[in-house]
């Protein structure tokens, strides 16, 4: 990972002590977008499984990471709200907590629920793409509170909220649900 300046000079780096090893394994943080959090930190994982936390200004360099955890193999865009990412895990969402500089997993949602969530109105809301569903999973438990099917989605769907409506673009459309969780 590398944090460049506005002129594009390489400000920061950080990569994990066995950055090689996973290199050579194609287990590298390049399946995830890293999450920026407001308090100064980034959490990264990537295909390993191993999420990294970050001082966001330094990085940290090779093995130079605040804490580190087993949280599970993430491919796309994470969400966060506070000081807890939801992760797009392969095996279905997952809530990881990064208070007090330590990683730990909160819940993990339905296996299948394994799209870029985003986080609003008091839910996660994330896609199966292979079933064609939408997820509208509680923020702190991880509980479903809205299971519907939209129709057959591309392989990364992502929701869009926007005032009372997730929006989901399908293969064949756009599906709008009012949300019943505000």
């Amino acid at each position: 990972m590398t944090a460049l300046t506005p002129g594009l000079r390489v400000k920061a780096v950080f990569a994990p002590a066995v950055w090689a090893a996973d290199n050579q394994a194609d287990l590298d943080l390049g399946s995830l977008t890293p999450a920026v959090l407001d308090n100064g930190r980034v959490l990264i994982t990537g295909k390993r499984g191993t999420a990294y936390l970050l001082h966001a200004p330094a990085l940290g360099g090779v093995g130079g990471q605040i804490a580190e955890a087993r949280t599970c193999p993430a491919y796309g865009g994470p969400a966060h709200a506070g000081t807890t990412v939801y992760l797009p895990c392969r095996s279905g969402t997952a809530a990881v907590s990064v208070a007090g500089d330590r990683i730990r997993v909160l819940w993990r949602g339905p296996g299948g629920a394994a799209g870029s969530p985003v986080v609003g109105g008091g839910a996660v809301w994330v896609t199966d793409w292979a079933s064609g569903r939408l997820y509208a999973l509680d923020q702190g438990t991880g509980k479903v509170l809205q299971r519907l099917t939209v129709g057959d989605l591309p392989h990364f769907a992502s929701p869009t909220l926007s005032g009372d409506l997730a929006l989901v673009g399908t293969m064949t459309g756009v599906v709008a649900v009012i949300s019943g969780t505000r």
